[in-house]
């Protein structure tokens, strides 16, 4: 019986709490604290997340944990009869929470209720008015700036530009027909195109098998957005390729490494992405 209940628990999209204070303090539903992307419809991501912070009735912050099950969070679609969606509540022992929950299924609508001895916190419920799209709905928004403020990425990232700025120019034709010549028989490379919001995709050398953590995280852009025409070179390998002194005739070829000796265009690693991919997944 135990175990039907975490079941039901885990599918309907919510996770059981046990209110709890620490000494005198007391924990103020009303004047504690939620924000985060994961209030967002149009924030689509693997597993979307939000925080709590836990804030006393005197209005003073908690530093510690006051308790793991102090919050129940509770994820419902209001048009549908069943709502597929697991919930996890983390407790930072700081104070502070992350929910995190992946979705198994899009809705119209999805509903979040923050609660605290059946009260609810801040400014709970919180209706997030769709579509509410899950990590695998092939649902690309057309304009991709618009993408981009909603994730709310940065304009720039420094180290990306930096190792961009070694190629203010790039060749398209000439680069798919030099970097196979220099790297392609003793290296992994693979070559992928972007075109009509599809990944092409053409592999050089014989271990080429972690070229699967890069076409996941490509096709999950693709589902979320629709994507620029564009072609690149990615380095499977563990070490950096490009290390030539001078700047001439370099190739730009994107890795999972780099170093101060390498004109590599260095990307989060495979397992960094894979981690996020795979959140709540496996």
């Amino acid at each position: 019986m135990f175990s039907i209940s975490l079941l039901s628990c885990l599918f309907l999209g919510t996770v059981p709490a046990l209110a709890q204070t620490r000494g005198e303090r007391r924990l103020s539903p009303e004047k504690s604290e939620i924000w985060g992307p994961g209030l967002k419809a149009h924030v689509v991501l693997p597993a979307r997340y939000f925080y709590i912070r836990a804030v006393d009735t005197s209005g003073e912050q908690f530093t510690s944990s006051p308790g793991e099950k102090v919050f129940q969070v509770q994820i419902s679609a209001p048009d549908e009869q069943f709502t597929r969606v697991g919930v996890q509540v983390l407790d930072r022992k700081d104070g502070s929470f992350i929910v995190r929950y992946r979705m198994y299924a899009s809705y119209r609508n999805l509903k979040i209720e923050v609660k605290h001895h059946g009260q609810h916190v801040a400014k709970s419920p919180y209706i997030l008015r769709g579509p509410v799209y899950h990590e695998n709905c092939d649902c690309p928004l057309e304009d991709s700036a618009a993408w981009l403020r909603e994730m709310n990425c940065p304009e720039t990232i420094t180290q990306i530009q930096k190792d961009l700025s070694h190629f203010p120019t790039v060749d398209p034709e000439k680069i798919a027909a030099e970097i196979p010549k220099r790297f392609g028989q003793r290296q992994s490379l693979c070559h992928y195109t972007l075109k009509d919001n599809k990944v092409y995709i053409k592999t050089h050398g014989e271990h080429v098998g972690f070229r699967i953590f890069m076409d996941a995280i490509l096709l999950s852009l693709t589902r979320k957005v629709r994507m620029p025409e564009v072609e690149f070179f990615v380095n499977l390998g563990d070490w950096p390729l490009e290390k030539k002194k001078s700047t001439s005739n370099i190739q730009p070829i994107f890795s999972w490494c780099g170093s101060t000796e390498s004109r590599d265009i260095v990307m989060p690693t495979y397992d960094l992405t894979d981690s996020v991919l795979e959140t709540m997944g496996r």
